[in-house]
């Protein structure tokens, strides 16, 4: 599952606009009432705060971790995104990299504690959220844009979905996500006919910089109808999940 600082990254190297408009309103987390609505909105935060930063909106940035602070504290993950860390990012408002690395740091500790404390299903949810809004706002500036680099992405995407609607139904004990499990089935749905030819390559790892690089590489066929029907599905499940607020 890519990580929302890696979508955001990808969104600017293809290049496409900047909208304000796309990621949610601080608000909007006021109005989520149950604990998988919070877990949901957690990721979606987390995902809308790696494209403000990563398009050196500095104050909105700020805005939007104060809201993944007040979620993360109902869910009972506050310790993830302590003051340290807010103060830190406060100071970093002006150097993206450093704004990426407290968000993706708080984000992997978030799912760790989850993790730790038996947390599967909530931890799934926030991954979920991250996945979906990662997806919507790369493909709500990209309809009409044809890129090799933007189809191999969403092409292999199939995978990961394969993958997040299998962590739902596993964790899912009480079949409480039975529509969101639709949703995302619905969005698999539309990538009936995509082929997809995977050729391994060893990664390597940039000790220095503590990088590991993928070389695995993806050829993806995908139709312009295709890519508007995935497109199109990601859109109306992330509409269903933002209803509520």
């Amino acid at each position: 599952i890519p990580s929302p600082v890696q979508t955001a990254l990808l969104i600017r190297k293809l290049g496409l606009p900047y909208e304000k408009a796309l990621p949610m309103p601080a608000d909007a987390a006021e109005k989520m009432a149950s604990k998988a609505q919070r877990a949901l909105a957690l990721g979606m935060y987390g995902a809308d705060l790696a494209y403000v930063t990563v398009h050196k909106d500095g104050q909105r940035a700020l805005t939007i971790l104060q809201t993944v602070h007040q979620l993360s504290d109902k869910i009972g993950i506050a310790n993830a995104f302590d003051q340290e860390l807010m103060e830190g990012f406060k100071k970093s408002l002006n150097n993206e990299d450093s704004l990426l690395r407290f968000s993706g740091t708080a984000f992997r500790a978030a799912d760790q504690y989850l993790k730790n404390n038996n947390s599967d299903d909530v931890s799934a949810l926030v991954l979920t959220g991250g996945w979906i809004e990662g997806m919507y706002l790369t493909l709500s500036g990209a309809n009409e844009k044809s890129d090799v680099a933007l189809t191999n992405r969403l092409g292999e995407q199939r995978r990961t979905l394969e993958n997040l609607i299998s962590l739902i139904e596993n964790s899912d004990t009480d079949k409480s996500q039975s529509d969101l499990v639709a949703g995302l089935k619905d969005v698999l749905s539309a990538y009936g006919g995509v082929s997809i030819s995977y050729e391994f390559q060893p990664p390597s790892t940039d000790i220095a910089q503590k990088t590991t690089y993928v070389n695995s590489v993806s050829t993806v066929t995908m139709t312009a109808e295709q890519f508007k029907a995935i497109a199109s599905k990601v859109k109306a499940l992330r509409a269903t999940i933002t209803a509520t607020a």
